[in-house]
């Protein structure tokens, strides 16, 4: 069994990557832990990647030739068999580093395919995907929004992943809060 641990948080001290090794320390996962920081990670839009990045990945899909590094992303996250993905909830979105890295994962042929009717056909093999995010303020409706919401629809609908979980915590930022017991209640929801 392997997790892979994507760390979208940018910032030092941040409450989204202490909820998810709180999560991760209490899961107490016994299979091999990957994490993959990326803000050490020189992920930006495939628009925006040098020279012709797109003529690259096109080629890379119509070949079936995954060996150019921009498939390196898909190619890791395709083996895992669990997924974290810890991410601050930033105007009501995840962070665009974090976008930018599922764009290199949603690779067709590595990450995902369509079938002869059009119908996306999973290539991975995970089974869980946790969305760990937090936020300062508060929340509208924490489940349809552009954060987790948009995680949740790549995980159904290009990686068909049985089950889908969010874990978060709210107004974080609001004077005399209690962000430890915020932190704990996140937990055990």
């Amino acid at each position: 069994m392997s997790l892979l641990f994507v760390n979208a948080c940018l910032r030092e001290g941040s409450h989204t990557e202490r909820l998810a090794r709180m999560w991760l320390d209490r899961r107490a996962y016994g299979g091999k832990v990957t994490e993959l920081t990326l803000a050490q990670l020189d992920v930006d839009p495939l628009d925006a990647m040098g020279p012709n990045p797109l003529a690259a990945y096109s080629a890379g899909v119509a070949a079936t030739d995954f060996s150019h590094p921009l498939f390196s992303c898909a190619l890791e996250f395709a083996q895992a068999d669990e997924v974290l993905i810890a991410a601050p909830m930033w105007n009501y979105s995840i962070p665009a580093k974090l976008h930018a890295y599922l764009e290199l994962v949603c690779s067709q042929g590595v990450t995902f395919d369509v079938d002869e009717v059009g119908a996306y056909v999973s290539l991975c093999h995970i089974e869980t995907l946790t969305f760990v995010t937090t936020a300062g303020g508060g929340v509208i409706d924490p489940l349809d929004d552009h954060c987790f919401g948009y995680v949740r629809t790549l995980a159904r609908q290009f990686w068909h992943v049985p089950q889908v979980e969010c874990v978060a915590a709210w107004g974080l930022s609001a004077p005399g809060t209690d962000v430890d017991a915020l932190l704990a209640q996140a937990l055990e929801r």
